[in-house]
């Protein structure tokens, strides 16, 4: 196994899927009504994707989906901070009640990714209990799937 891939703590070929995936469903969101310009730059605007889909998602379609969305709410991605002591450690996801559930999730699956990326998954302390970051990493990649069907737009750039 190649050394890159041996503290993720997950199969690489999974960490590989869901990274593609993700980038797959976030340029589908550029490519449509959900770019939002940053000066010169252009980012996804998922927030307002999910605010949009919110209606038409339903966790309950499907025993998969229902898994899923429960293992993320219940179990979020924590979040990496910079303690007083100087070291990178983690804090547990804050629900916002201001915000949909949609929205949310999908801002749980943005730190999934970000972990998966940024190297939040490589810590020592990255895999604290045995198998939930291969749980969350495979949750977020039922939700995205379900996400890039949910508007019709998305859909057809997501599978162009």
């Amino acid at each position: 196994m190649d050394t890159a891939f041996r503290h993720l703590h997950m199969p690489s070929e999974l960490a590989c899927e869901f990274l593609a995936v993700f980038a797959r469903m976030e340029y589908s969101l550029k490519a449509t009504r959900f770019a939002v310009r940053n000066g010169r730059d252009v980012s996804a605007s998922w927030d307002q994707f999910a605010n949009e889909a919110h209606e038409r998602f339903h966790a309950e379609s499907s025993e998969e989906l229902k898994s899923a969305v429960d293992f993320i709410w219940n179990c979020p991605p924590r979040k990496q901070f910079l303690a007083d002591d100087e070291r990178v450690r983690f804090r547990d996801f804050e629900i916002d009640p201001a915000q949909r559930k949609l929205q949310q999730l999908i801002l749980m699956v943005r730190t999934v990714r970000n972990n998966l990326f940024h190297g939040g998954k490589h810590l020592p302390d990255g895999e604290s209990e045995p198998g939930r970051n291969e749980r969350l990493v495979r949750s977020s990649l039922v939700l995205l799937r379900e996400c890039a069907q949910l508007v019709d737009d998305v859909r057809e750039a997501y599978e162009r």
